[in-house]
Order: structure tokens, then sequence, then C-alpha cells
């Protein structure tokens, strides 16, 4: 009876182990979703200018001046923007692959604690 209450809370900690792992992976994931959000609205914003670029197209000669200054700061601006997308994207890298380090680790323990459950279980 006392390896059956033992055994019970094994599988509860297990249980209480694997939620804790997916509240994990969930929220890398809603990371990453954000980031990917904010992606998109960068491109779109690139593409919102390039647009405004080709309507101001009969314009550009008297305009040139001031173009090429826009231009040079959307390009600082878009840089930075990517660099810190990267720099953010670098990080969600490492933690994915620190967690499934530690997912691996665990999975490891997991198997070998099975193994000896089953080991006592048959022992009896």
């Amino acid at each position: 009876m006392e390896e059956k209450t033992i055994l019970a809370q094994i599988l509860q900690v297990l249980d209480l182990y694997a939620a804790d792992m997916r509240k994990q992976f969930e929220a890398l994931h809603e990371k990453f979703d954000s980031l990917q959000r904010q992606v998109q609205t960068l491109n779109e914003k690139t593409n919102e200018m390039d647009k405004r670029i080709e309507d101001m197209d009969g314009r550009i000669e008297e305009m040139d001046g001031r173009f090429e200054r826009q231009i040079a700061q959307l390009e600082r601006t878009i840089n930075e923007r990517f660099e810190r997308l990267e720099a953010k994207l670098g990080h969600v890298r490492v933690e994915l692959v620190e967690t499934q380090e530690t997912v691996d680790f665990h999975s490891v323990k997991i198997a070998q604690h099975d193994r000896k459950i089953r080991h006592l279980l048959h022992a009896r």
C-alpha cells in the first residue's frame, strides 16, 4: 500500500513538472509570436514607405535632398530595429536551447526513475 502511495506521489510530482514545462513552452511560444508580429509590423511599415516613395515619383526632383535624408534616417531606424530584433531572436534561441537541454536532462531522469520504479515493482 505504501508503494502505491509513493508511486502516486511520484506521478503527481511528474505531472506538476510536466505542467510547469508546458507553461514554459507556452511562454516561449508567446514571446516568439510577439517577435513575429513585430517583424510583420516592420515589414508593413517598410512597405508603406515604399508605396509613399512610388506615389511621390512626380515630385522627386524638387524634393531630392529631403528624400535622401528621410531614406537615410529610415535605413538607420530599420537597421537599428533589425539589430534589436536579431538580439531578441538570439536570446529566444538561447532560451529554447536551454529549455531543450533541461527537457532532455529531465527526460533522462524520468526514464531512470521509471526504471527504478519498475525494478521495485518487479522485486516485490
